[in-house]
Protein backbone atom coordinates (compact mmCIF):
# COMPACT_ATOMS: atom_id res chain seq x y z
CA UNK A 1 0.00 0.00 0.00
CA UNK A 2 1.52 3.17 -0.83
CA UNK A 3 1.64 6.33 0.94
CA UNK A 4 -2.36 7.87 2.59
CA UNK A 5 -3.05 11.23 0.35
CA UNK A 6 -4.77 13.99 1.53
CA UNK A 7 -6.02 17.38 -0.67
CA UNK A 8 -4.63 20.67 0.66
CA UNK A 9 -5.48 23.84 -1.10
CA UNK A 10 -2.24 25.65 -2.34
CA UNK A 11 -2.88 28.27 -0.93
CA UNK A 12 -2.03 26.82 2.20
CA UNK A 13 1.19 25.53 1.35
CA UNK A 14 3.84 27.03 2.94
CA UNK A 15 7.32 26.00 2.90
CA UNK A 16 9.23 23.60 5.48
CA UNK A 17 6.34 23.20 7.23
CA UNK A 18 2.32 23.29 6.82
CA UNK A 19 -0.68 22.64 8.56
CA UNK A 20 -3.52 19.86 7.60
CA UNK A 21 -6.99 20.55 9.63
CA UNK A 22 -10.93 20.14 9.12
CA UNK A 23 -12.10 16.87 7.02
CA UNK A 24 -8.46 15.81 5.77
CA UNK A 25 -6.96 16.07 9.43
CA UNK A 26 -10.34 14.10 10.65
CA UNK A 27 -8.93 11.08 7.54
CA UNK A 28 -5.37 11.40 9.22
CA UNK A 29 -6.15 11.18 12.74
CA UNK A 30 -9.37 9.87 13.44
CA UNK A 31 -9.94 7.25 10.67
CA UNK A 32 -6.29 6.30 9.07
CA UNK A 33 -4.74 6.77 13.10
CA UNK A 34 -1.41 7.94 11.54
CA UNK A 35 0.79 8.87 13.98
CA UNK A 36 4.15 11.54 14.50
CA UNK A 37 6.59 10.44 12.12
CA UNK A 38 4.44 8.66 9.35
CA UNK A 39 4.76 9.72 5.48
CA UNK A 40 2.14 11.23 3.85
CA UNK A 41 1.07 12.72 -0.05
CA UNK A 42 -0.31 16.32 0.05
CA UNK A 43 -1.96 16.66 -3.13
CA UNK A 44 -3.19 20.16 -4.27
CA UNK A 45 -5.03 22.03 -6.87
CA UNK A 46 -2.60 22.56 -9.43
CA UNK A 47 -1.95 19.17 -9.55
CA UNK A 48 1.42 18.81 -8.02
CA UNK A 49 2.09 16.16 -5.28
CA UNK A 50 3.88 17.11 -1.94
CA UNK A 51 5.75 14.36 0.01
CA UNK A 52 6.06 15.23 3.81
CA UNK A 53 5.75 14.22 7.05
CA UNK A 54 3.84 14.45 10.34
CA UNK A 55 5.80 15.97 13.00
CA UNK A 56 2.96 17.28 15.48
CA UNK A 57 -0.59 16.24 16.23
CA UNK A 58 -3.08 17.69 18.48
CA UNK A 59 -6.61 17.47 18.42
CA UNK A 60 -7.42 19.55 16.27
CA UNK A 61 -4.16 19.76 13.48
CA UNK A 62 -1.07 18.14 12.23
CA UNK A 63 1.70 19.92 11.21
CA UNK A 64 3.51 18.22 7.80
CA UNK A 65 6.93 18.77 7.29
CA UNK A 66 7.30 18.74 3.33
CA UNK A 67 10.12 17.79 1.33
CA UNK A 68 11.32 19.61 -1.68
CA UNK A 69 10.41 20.41 -4.79
CA UNK A 70 7.08 19.11 -5.42
CA UNK A 71 6.28 16.70 -8.04
CA UNK A 72 4.35 18.06 -10.99
CA UNK A 73 1.61 15.14 -12.01
CA UNK A 74 -0.02 16.51 -15.09
CA UNK A 75 -1.05 14.06 -16.98
CA UNK A 76 0.15 14.27 -21.08
CA UNK A 77 -3.37 13.36 -22.32
CA UNK A 78 -5.50 15.71 -20.71
CA UNK A 79 -9.74 14.40 -20.36
CA UNK A 80 -12.60 16.76 -19.83
CA UNK A 81 -15.67 15.22 -19.10
CA UNK A 82 -18.76 17.52 -20.05
CA UNK A 83 -21.24 16.12 -18.68
CA UNK A 84 -25.11 17.22 -18.56
CA UNK A 85 -26.81 17.63 -15.23
CA UNK A 86 -28.14 14.87 -13.47
CA UNK A 87 -30.60 13.96 -10.82
CA UNK A 88 -29.96 13.36 -7.07
CA UNK A 89 -26.85 11.12 -6.57
CA UNK A 90 -26.06 10.51 -10.20
CA UNK A 91 -23.99 13.67 -11.03
CA UNK A 92 -22.37 12.47 -7.61
CA UNK A 93 -21.19 9.15 -8.93
CA UNK A 94 -20.31 10.44 -12.27
CA UNK A 95 -17.95 12.86 -10.38
CA UNK A 96 -16.34 10.29 -8.15
CA UNK A 97 -15.88 7.48 -11.29
CA UNK A 98 -14.59 9.77 -13.67
CA UNK A 99 -12.27 11.36 -11.35
CA UNK A 100 -11.31 7.69 -10.09
CA UNK A 101 -10.13 7.24 -13.93
CA UNK A 102 -8.30 9.65 -14.51
CA UNK A 103 -10.51 13.09 -16.00
CA UNK A 104 -9.04 16.07 -15.63
CA UNK A 105 -11.80 18.88 -15.82
CA UNK A 106 -15.41 17.89 -15.27
CA UNK A 107 -18.01 20.61 -16.63
CA UNK A 108 -21.83 20.11 -15.77
CA UNK A 109 -23.79 22.10 -18.43
CA UNK A 110 -27.40 22.49 -18.58
CA UNK A 111 -29.25 22.09 -22.26
CA UNK A 112 -32.31 21.74 -23.49
CA UNK A 113 -33.96 18.60 -21.91
CA UNK A 114 -32.08 19.04 -18.58
CA UNK A 115 -34.22 17.22 -16.07
CA UNK A 116 -32.49 18.19 -13.06
CA UNK A 117 -32.81 21.69 -11.97
CA UNK A 118 -30.09 23.22 -9.88
CA UNK A 119 -31.40 25.93 -7.69
CA UNK A 120 -29.18 29.30 -8.23
CA UNK A 121 -28.69 29.81 -4.28
CA UNK A 122 -27.68 26.29 -3.81
CA UNK A 123 -25.23 26.31 -6.83
CA UNK A 124 -21.85 27.21 -4.32
CA UNK A 125 -23.53 24.44 -2.36
CA UNK A 126 -24.00 21.30 -5.01
CA UNK A 127 -20.28 22.52 -6.13
CA UNK A 128 -18.36 22.14 -3.13
CA UNK A 129 -19.72 18.60 -2.84
CA UNK A 130 -18.30 18.20 -6.35
CA UNK A 131 -15.27 19.09 -4.99
CA UNK A 132 -15.49 17.15 -1.69
CA UNK A 133 -16.31 13.89 -3.84
CA UNK A 134 -13.30 14.57 -6.20
CA UNK A 135 -10.82 14.78 -3.28
CA UNK A 136 -12.25 12.16 -1.61
CA UNK A 137 -11.53 9.59 -5.10
CA UNK A 138 -8.12 10.93 -5.63
CA UNK A 139 -7.20 9.49 -2.46
CA UNK A 140 -8.18 5.90 -3.95
CA UNK A 141 -6.63 6.46 -7.74
CA UNK A 142 -3.69 8.00 -7.15
CA UNK A 143 -4.60 11.09 -9.60
CA UNK A 144 -4.82 14.82 -9.44
CA UNK A 145 -8.11 16.54 -8.66
CA UNK A 146 -9.72 17.19 -11.72
CA UNK A 147 -10.88 21.05 -11.85
CA UNK A 148 -15.04 21.28 -11.85
CA UNK A 149 -16.30 24.15 -13.04
CA UNK A 150 -19.07 25.83 -12.06
CA UNK A 151 -22.66 24.65 -13.69
CA UNK A 152 -23.44 26.03 -17.30
CA UNK A 153 -25.52 26.41 -20.53
CA UNK A 154 -24.71 24.03 -23.57
CA UNK A 155 -24.03 27.51 -25.24
CA UNK A 156 -21.45 28.50 -22.97
CA UNK A 157 -19.84 25.72 -22.66
CA UNK A 158 -19.30 25.48 -26.47
CA UNK A 159 -17.84 28.56 -26.59
CA UNK A 160 -15.57 27.81 -24.24
CA UNK A 161 -13.77 24.63 -25.60
CA UNK A 162 -10.46 25.40 -27.03
CA UNK A 163 -10.28 25.85 -30.93
CA UNK A 164 -7.11 23.04 -30.55
CA UNK A 165 -8.47 20.80 -28.31
CA UNK A 166 -10.29 16.84 -29.94
CA UNK A 167 -13.57 17.27 -29.26
CA UNK A 168 -16.35 14.20 -29.73
CA UNK A 169 -20.00 14.75 -28.41
CA UNK A 170 -22.01 11.15 -27.83
CA UNK A 171 -25.30 11.02 -29.70
CA UNK A 172 -28.08 8.38 -28.79
CA UNK A 173 -29.03 8.43 -32.47
CA UNK A 174 -25.86 8.07 -33.86
CA UNK A 175 -25.32 4.98 -35.42
CA UNK A 176 -22.76 5.24 -38.00
CA UNK A 177 -19.49 6.43 -35.84
CA UNK A 178 -18.94 4.69 -33.00
CA UNK A 179 -16.25 6.08 -30.69
CA UNK A 180 -13.69 3.12 -31.83
CA UNK A 181 -14.03 3.50 -35.13
CA UNK A 182 -13.29 7.38 -34.78
CA UNK A 183 -10.31 6.19 -33.00
CA UNK A 184 -9.02 5.00 -36.39
CA UNK A 185 -8.65 8.37 -38.08
CA UNK A 186 -7.94 10.02 -34.67
CA UNK A 187 -4.97 7.86 -33.11
CA UNK A 188 -3.55 10.58 -30.86
CA UNK A 189 -4.76 13.59 -28.71
CA UNK A 190 -3.10 15.95 -25.93
CA UNK A 191 -6.32 17.52 -24.98
CA UNK A 192 -9.60 15.98 -25.47
CA UNK A 193 -13.32 16.97 -24.42
CA UNK A 194 -15.88 14.46 -24.24
CA UNK A 195 -19.27 15.75 -24.18
CA UNK A 196 -22.28 13.45 -22.87
CA UNK A 197 -25.82 14.72 -22.47
CA UNK A 198 -28.70 14.63 -19.61
CA UNK A 199 -31.08 12.00 -19.07
CA UNK A 200 -33.37 13.75 -21.90
CA UNK A 201 -30.64 13.64 -24.44
CA UNK A 202 -29.97 16.73 -27.12
CA UNK A 203 -31.97 18.61 -29.32
CA UNK A 204 -31.89 18.83 -32.83
CA UNK A 205 -30.38 22.12 -32.76
CA UNK A 206 -28.26 21.33 -29.79
CA UNK A 207 -26.49 19.21 -31.90
CA UNK A 208 -25.99 21.14 -35.18
CA UNK A 209 -24.49 23.67 -32.44
CA UNK A 210 -22.17 21.11 -31.39
CA UNK A 211 -21.08 20.34 -35.32
CA UNK A 212 -20.49 24.22 -35.98
CA UNK A 213 -18.24 24.03 -32.66
CA UNK A 214 -15.91 21.35 -34.34
CA UNK A 215 -17.32 18.18 -32.55
CA UNK A 216 -17.62 15.00 -34.23
CA UNK A 217 -20.59 12.67 -33.08
CA UNK A 218 -19.95 9.66 -31.50
CA UNK A 219 -21.96 5.80 -30.53
CA UNK A 220 -21.32 3.47 -28.03
CA UNK A 221 -22.88 1.19 -29.99
CA UNK A 222 -26.40 -0.59 -29.76
CA UNK A 223 -26.92 -0.27 -26.36
CA UNK A 224 -29.34 2.22 -25.40
CA UNK A 225 -27.34 3.05 -21.74
CA UNK A 226 -28.25 5.13 -18.55
CA UNK A 227 -26.80 8.69 -18.63
CA UNK A 228 -24.48 8.18 -15.63
CA UNK A 229 -23.60 4.67 -17.28
CA UNK A 230 -22.70 6.17 -20.89
CA UNK A 231 -20.25 9.28 -19.01
CA UNK A 232 -18.33 6.70 -16.98
CA UNK A 233 -17.82 4.15 -19.95
CA UNK A 234 -16.98 7.21 -22.29
CA UNK A 235 -14.53 8.36 -19.67
CA UNK A 236 -13.16 4.17 -19.90
CA UNK A 237 -12.96 4.51 -23.43
CA UNK A 238 -11.11 7.45 -24.27
CA UNK A 239 -8.29 6.78 -21.64
CA UNK A 240 -8.06 3.65 -23.06
CA UNK A 241 -7.96 4.61 -26.49
CA UNK A 242 -5.81 7.65 -25.81
CA UNK A 243 -4.52 7.84 -22.51
CA UNK A 244 -2.46 6.61 -20.08
CA UNK A 245 0.63 6.70 -22.69
CA UNK A 246 -0.38 3.69 -24.46
CA UNK A 247 0.93 2.18 -28.01
CA UNK A 248 -1.26 2.74 -30.43
CA UNK A 249 -3.74 -0.31 -30.22
CA UNK A 250 -4.09 -3.05 -33.47
CA UNK A 251 -7.39 -1.99 -34.59
CA UNK A 252 -7.28 -4.76 -37.07
CA UNK A 253 -7.40 -7.76 -34.73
Amino acid sequence: MGRPRFFIPSTQLHQPRTVLTGAEFHHLHHVLRLKRGDHIILCDDRGREHQGTITTLSSARAEITLASPPVSVSPPFVLTLAQGLLKGQKMDVVIEKATELGASRIVPFVSTFTVAHLVPERQGERLARWQRIAQSATKQSGHPVPFIAAPQSFRELLATVPHEAGKVLLYEKERGVTLKSFARTHTAFSSLWVVVGPEGGFAAEEVADAREAGFHLVGLGTRILRAETASIVAVTLCQFLWGDALPPLPFGL
